[in-house]
């Protein structure tokens, strides 16, 4: 069963109130029987993709068919100008792998971009799975071209359909030529992962791990429900792990919710956010909000809470890693949007709290760098956090 546990980083405020940092973590639990997949491959076949890249995506969509269970499904989908259905959703076990590696060996590259088309194909075939309800769903976009007709928008839209759906986005671009932006959004809009590929070679692996970690879903669809108290206000929340991601928080009534990735095995989930608390009695403990994870029908709760206080020993109390963690998951969701920039500027507040010579400043510093003297692969890496308390 998973669970959660809630930390603040001033657990002690004054009778007018103030804002504080408050962070998430999410452990998902063990496995009880390895989940069913539904892998949808979604592949570029324009004509930027020729030579070595159509050659590894073959090789890729191989290395995929090796890690299938007989209960499993497939669907490969390749766009060009047009997207074309190239293995329509099939059972593992009910179809010879040399038959569907006959029908990756046709990939040929030419043409124009029409990814938006491609995707929506991929999509439609996971949506009306016969894998079961059950089924973990996986779309898989590889890509090193612009769409030629949709913008990054458009695809936020298709995104959050697919996502709706329970079908979760994990893209990859690779190269120079495509749109940065639009592989981000897709990741990050259907609760999934982006990724940049630096080489041909990255694409099998980008497709094995994909697979493999589709077969650890401890629970898709899980979320977190916090029922905030009158007054208290929810602000700037991100996902901290597994990849730093700004996060659209919806509201039902007075309870905000935060979608989460599927829960994975051995993979902690973090939520970092603000939270603006109003005044309260001293003395008085109260809770912000109540904190609930829903994970396969299952629930874990626990609950933001403060405690109201005139002693200044009180109040200057303070769980730097919890305001830290923020920090750092600010500074890398920019760095990954490419805003050098923003980053900066979150650095010089870090550093104005923290001090210049304080460890997380120096990371943030170095790895702000990194990004400004580099690229698309340096971006990609700045959003992937690591937590030395993950679990093994």
């Amino acid at each position: 069963m998973a669970t959660i546990e809630t930390s603040v980083n001033r657990p002690y405020l004054p009778a007018d109130g103030a804002t504080l940092t408050a962070e998430i973590d999410v452990e998902p639990g063990e496995q009880t029987a390895s989940p069913r997949r539904h892998v949808a491959l979604c592949i570029d076949t324009s004509g930027s993709m020729q030579g070595e890249n159509i050659q590894r995506a073959r090789d890729g969509a191989a290395w995929v068919f090796g890690l299938l269970d007989d209960d499993d499904w497939v669907t490969v989908v390749a766009f060009d100008s047009d997207a074309e259905v190239i293995l329509p959703a099939t059972r593992w076990g009910d179809i010879e792998r040399d038959d569907a590696m006959d029908d990756v060996d046709d990939l040929t590259a030419g043409g124009g971009t029409d990814m938006y088309s491609g995707l929506r194909a991929a999509a439609e075939s996971l949506q009306g799975s016969r894998a079961g309800p059950d089924a973990v769903r996986r779309l898989l976009l590889l890509s090193d071209g612009k769409d030629n007709e949709h913008q990054p928008a458009d695809f936020a839209d298709l995104a959050r359909e697919i996502d709706e759906a329970g079908v979760r986005i994990q893209s990859a671009g690779i190269g120079t030529d495509y749109n940065q932006q639009t592989i981000r959004t897709l990741g990050t809009t259907a609760r999934g992962t982006w990724t940049h590929l630096e080489n041909p070679g990255d694409i099998e692996e980008f497709f094995g791990d994909a697979v493999e970690q589709a077969g650890s879903v401890v629970a898709p669809d899980a979320r977190l429900e916090l029922d905030v108290a009158p007054g208290v206000e929810v602000s700037e929340v991100y996902r901290a792990l597994p990849q730093a991601q700004e996060v659209d928080v919806e509201w039902e009534d007075n309870t905000s919710v935060v979608k989460l990735p599927d829960l994975v095995e051995r993979e902690k989930q973090r939520v970092v956010l603000k939270i603006h608390a109003p005044g309260g009695d001293l003395g008085e403990e109260a809770s912000l909000a109540d904190v609930t994870l829903t994970a396969r029908g299952e629930t874990a709760v626990d609950a933001v809470s403060v405690e109201y206080t005139d002693d200044d020993d009180l109040l200057a109390e303070h769980n730097e890693s919890v305001s830290i963690d923020h920090k750092q998951t600010v500074v890398r969701t920019e760095l990954g949007k490419g805003n050098v920039e923003a980053a900066e500027t979150e650095v010089e507040r870090m550093t104005v709290v923290h001090g210049e010579d304080a460890a997380a400043v120096e990371e943030a510093e170095q790895q702000t760098q990194i990004v400004k003297e580099g690229g698309r692969a340096e971006r990609s890496q700045a959003t992937q956090i690591v937590d030395e308390d993950r679990l093994e």
